[in-house]
């Protein structure tokens, strides 16, 4: 591993508390006091992936310019915007609602455009700077300082909101997304940089078709979008649904959103020392499982055969947070590990594209459909059909096409499902209790 690779971990600890705010629950939340409707909350959340569109053109400037250089200029130009963001919170209680709508969507569309050409030298970079054999390792510890990270800032916003839920509370947690973000730019300028001359280049113009066809890329880009579909819609309405539907106060939703990012935190620390020898399938397809289970539990509340209490609740976000840890990790490893040495910035661009592409427009079919039929119930039996419970019955639907999808793809070293299974459910949690005894006892004597 590179000497200076712990800057990746605490810039990744400052963004995170800074996109979290901006793009998360926070926002739409802000966007849900200003009781704007299921489409409108769909084009903010949709406005971050639909704009990675710009990574495919910025992608043959990211090796001229250099990794660190082409990143650091993208990201403090995000970070001023932030500040405009903050301002658009604090003005004045005569503004209206339907300019504060729109400004907010200026802004954000502006803040993405920016971070999204930025983005395109991320995965890159980091590809060119871990050695393949040490990726599992390093993408669990990246992933969980950023699970961490939300944890902490998705609490001190709900412990903000719970004391005032007003204009001010939101510019205050805005105004913390920008103190976040410029302290991030510091880390990421000391993350290890790949001189511009020693990074291959091919002088040809990029064969888009072939990139697109080729049979690994193309069979994982497949299972991929399909599998973003669920993860993109569920992402952006449950906030609706807890807010509308189960009056679940703002304050909250973001206790239980870090709840969820606690479980993803310790599933990526039980997971993160097994995907190097396990390979990335077993895991994907026990995440697949997981997220099914999770969309269908959340369907049965919705049509009225399960009661929404604290204990299913706690059930409901282990299951998304082990679904997340596996999902995340093995999903960025498989697809750096697929994609080829010449051409790797357009592939990833590729990749992140179409994976981002797919969340922006799906929650955009969604957001109308669900203002449709926000006032229609039919009863089938004990089971309500409503707009929520179509909804997550349509994800389950979604879960176990992509799973399907998955067999199709190719990963050249691979653990059983047998072995994973035992790896995760048995020896993992055993080689964590014993470290914890083993802290516990402290050290030995004799």
């Amino acid at each position: 591993m590179p000497p200076d690779i712990h800057n990746v971990y605490f810039w990744e600890v400052f963004n995170t508390a800074s996109w979290s705010i901006v793009l998360g629950s926070p926002m739409l939340l802000f966007f849900q006091h200003l009781n704007a409707s299921a489409t409108i909350l769909a084009i903010a959340a949709s406005l971050s992936p639909l704009l990675t569109l710009l990574q495919i053109p910025s992608a043959r400037f990211v090796e001229k310019v250099g990794y660190r250089r082409f990143v650091l200029s993208g990201y403090i130009s995000r970070s001023v915007i932030i500040l405009a963001i903050t301002g658009v919170a604090l003005l004045p209680d005569s503004m209206g609602t339907a300019t504060r709508i729109v400004l907010m969507l200026a802004f954000s569309l502006v803040y993405n455009v920016l971070r999204g050409i930025a983005n395109c030298g991320l995965l890159p970079w980091f590809t060119h700077i871990v050695p393949e054999s040490r990726r599992g390792e390093f993408l669990a510890k990246d992933q969980f300082a950023s699970a961490t990270s939300m944890v902490a800032c998705l609490v001190i916003s709900g412990s903000i909101l719970r004391l005032h839920d007003s204009w001010p509370s939101y510019g205050v947690l805005f105004f913390i997304s920008a103190a976040s973000a410029f302290a991030s730019l510091y880390y990421l300028n000391r993350i290890p940089d790949v001189p511009v001359e020693k990074i291959s280049k091919n002088p040809e113009p990029m064969p888009w078709r072939d990139m697109i066809l080729y049979p690994p890329f193309a069979k994982y880009i497949r299972y991929n979008v399909v599998i973003n579909m669920a993860l993109g819609s569920s992402n952006v309405f449950w906030v609706r649904y807890f807010r509308l539907f189960l009056h679940v106060t703002e304050a909250n939703i973001l206790y239980v959103a870090s709840f969820s990012m606690a479980i993803v935190a310790v599933g990526l620390y039980l997971v993160g020392s097994i995907i190097d020898r396990a390979g990335n399938k077993p895991a994907l397809t026990c995440s697949g499982l997981f997220f099914a289970l999770h969309f269908f539990g959340w369907a049965c509340v919705a049509a009225g055969v399960i009661k929404f209490t604290l204990t299913f609740v706690i059930y409901q976000l282990c299951l998304s947070g082990l679904g997340g840890a596996l999902w995340n990790l093995s999903n960025v490893r498989m697809i750096m590990g697929i994609v080829p040495h010449m051409g790797r910035p357009h592939f990833l661009a590729l990749y992140t594209v179409a994976s981002n592409l797919t969340v922006a427009f799906v929650p955009l079919l969604w957001g109308p459909v669900m203002d449709a039929t926000k006032k229609v119930t039919i009863s089938t039996g004990a089971w309500q059909w409503n707009s929520y419970s179509i909804f997550y019955c349509g994800l389950v639907l979604i879960m176990f096409t992509g799973l399907f999808l998955l067999r199709s793809v190719v990963e050249p070293i691979t653990m059983t499902w047998d072995a994973f299974m035992t790896e995760l459910l048995v020896k993992t949690p055993s080689r964590a209790v014993s470290r914890l005894i083993g802290r516990l006892r402290g050290p030995t004597i004799g």
